[in-house]
Order: C-alpha cells, then structure tokens, then sequence
C-alpha cells in the first residue's frame, strides 16, 4: 500500500510538472488598411470636399489560422473647399467607432443599425473563421453580405472591411503569450488653398497656377502585451493621402496612396532625414523600442517641442516626431481586450 501511494503521489507530481511547463500558445498578429479616396467640386452651392476614408483592422490567428479577435474601424476625414480654390475647414473626425450613435447611420439603415452596431456583428461573424473563410464572404453587387445570418445585422457594404482583415494577415507575425490586444489610431487633417495663375504687370511678377490640397493623416497602430501588461508585439502605420483642386473649385486629383511603410523606399525620407534613415526603419525602430516595455513607461518616453524622442537610445534611430504615434499607441492600449 505504501508503495502504491509513493507512485500515486509521483505521477501526481510528474503530471504537475508537465502542465506547469506547458508551452505558451502560439498566435499571429497584425494589423492592415485600406484607403479610398472621393473628391467633389466645388459649387455656388455647395462646397467642394475631398474626402478620405481609411478602414483599419487588426487580427489575432491561432495556430490553426482562425481569428480569434478581430478589431476594425474606420477614419473618415475630409476638407472642403469652395469656387476660389480657398479652404473652408480642414479638421480631423472621430472614428466611425468613436462617433458611436452620432455617426448617423441607424435612420438611415433598412435594418435600423447604427454602423458600430453592424461592424460589432461582422466581427463577431469573422472569429472563429479563416481569412480564406472571411474572404469567400458572398456578397451582392454592391458588396452586402447575403447570407441569411448576416442579413438581419448588416447593410453595409464590407468590401473595405474585408480588404483591410486581409492586409492585416497578410502582416502579422508570430506571438507568443498574449494576454491582451488593441488598435486605435489618431487622425490629422491639413489644407493648402490653390492659386490662381497670373501674368506678370509693371508692379507684379509673374504667378504660378498651383493646386490645393486637402492632405490626410491617419496614424494606427496594434498592440499585443503579456499577462503583465508589457508590450510583446507593436505594430504602425500612417495611410497619408490627399485631393488636389484648383483655383475653380475644380477637382484635379484625388486617388489613394500606399500607407508610408507600404511605400518603402519610395517614401523618400532617407535623403531628407538627418539621421540617414527611412520612415519605414524609423518606425520599425520604435516598434523595437517599444517592446518589453508597459503601457505607463511608453507614455512617459520623453519628447521635444517638435514630438522628437530626446532619450540617447532613440535619437540616432529616430528623427521624426512621434508624439501622435504615441497617441495611437495610447488609443490601442485603452481598446484592448483580453484574449479568449
């Protein structure tokens, strides 16, 4: 009896052993965009706009490359402009997300759904899912789901929303330990007013014609961190885009751009940057840095007047301000959820 009870306890401890060393799970995470950009002249009536919408996403995949959460929302800003080429108003906007009830859409919706409403449906549909799942959605013409469990709770068209959960798999990277994930973003709006050529006179010179512009920025960035609340993974991206008009109220341009990291090289930071370094390797820099790091001590990196990082261990891989990537990083650690 002694005997079977020194086994009994042996096997017990052997049992709490190997759960006790059981490998962490491993997922993937990432995060993607997609921007479209619509441009409107300006009339006696009405004001032109050039208007930029920038759909983000991030997901988490488990070993088996099904979605285990899945985030999206989506930034639309724009500036008006009106038939002298001057600029109206220029400001950023909460997200679809952060407007909530105020966006507008539930009158609108032949569901009677606000959009934070569908968006919470069509992500609820996607976990659980592969993307080749997600993305073999059936939608109609106009990209509205039909299947019989989505009609009742979506209306909108999700071709944006299935683009940018494709980018984001097509970006993530393996992690391991994830307690907690999250993405947010912060959004910047500028205008330049267009100029009307004009011939030289014996006082004046010459003028140039020169377009406007309605520029956008929309900084997102993901987070995945431990059980103790340290950074594991991070993830950023700006999608600038902008619309050109022209004296008129005309509009000239206005087509969506890569996002800077898509851009790589072609971005053009290098020759310009002090420190010899592309936006791309900037960022991934930070990224870097970030990592290991609370949410508490991200927050408290030190910053210029011009949001330039001051700490020694930064200023050679950093020369661009990242006081609004900070922002979107504080944004995705107040929208982060736990991992089920």
């Amino acid at each position: 009896m002694k005997k079977l009870f020194v086994l009994v306890v042996v096997g017990l401890l052997a049992l709490t052993g190997l759960t006790g060393c059981a490998a962490p799970k491993t997922y993937k995470f990432g995060t993607g965009s997609y921007t479209s950009v619509s441009g409107r002249a300006a009339t006696a009536d009405a004001a032109g706009r050039v208007q930029v919408t920038t759909t983000y996403a991030a997901v988490l995949l488990d070993d088996a490359g099904k979605i285990v959460y899945v985030d999206i929302d989506s930034a639309q800003n724009q500036g008006t402009f009106d038939t002298m080429g001057a600029v109206v108003a220029a400001d950023a906007a909460p997200t679809k997300k952060e407007k909530g009830a105020d966006y507008g859409m539930k009158g609108a919706s032949a569901i009677g759904k606000e959009w934070f409403e569908q968006m919470a449906a069509l992500e609820a549909y996607f976990i659980g899912k592969t993307v080749e799942e997600v993305l073999a959605t059936e939608v109609d013409a106009e990209f509205v789901p039909v299947a019989e469990d989505l009609k009742a709770s979506v209306s909108v068209g999700i071709d944006p929303y299935l683009a940018a959960v494709e980018a984001a798999a097509k970006n993530a990277v393996e992690v391991e330990g994830v307690a907690k994930v999250g993405v947010g973003s912060v959004a910047s709006v500028s205008g330049r007013a267009a100029v009307a050529a004009a011939e030289a006179t014996a006082t004046t010179a010459a003028v140039e014609a020169a377009a406007g512009r309605i520029q956008t920025n929309v900084t997102f960035m993901g987070v995945a961190m431990d059980k103790d609340g340290k950074v594991l993974v991070s993830m950023l991206d700006v999608a600038q885009n902008q619309g050109t008009f022209d004296a008129m109220g005309a509009v000239v341009k206005a087509d969506a751009a890569p996002t800077k990291k898509e851009k790589g090289n072609d971005y053009g930071m290098k020759g310009a940057s002090a420190i010899g370094k592309e936006w791309f390797e900037q960022a991934a820099a930070l990224e870097a840095y970030i990592v290991g790091k609370t949410a508490a001590e991200v927050e408290a990196i030190e910053i210029d007047g011009e949001g330039v990082a001051v700490a020694e261990d930064l200023k050679t891989s950093i020369s661009v301000g990242i006081d609004e990537y900070l922002a979107a990083f504080a944004k995705a650690v107040a929208n982060a959820v736990e991992v089920k």
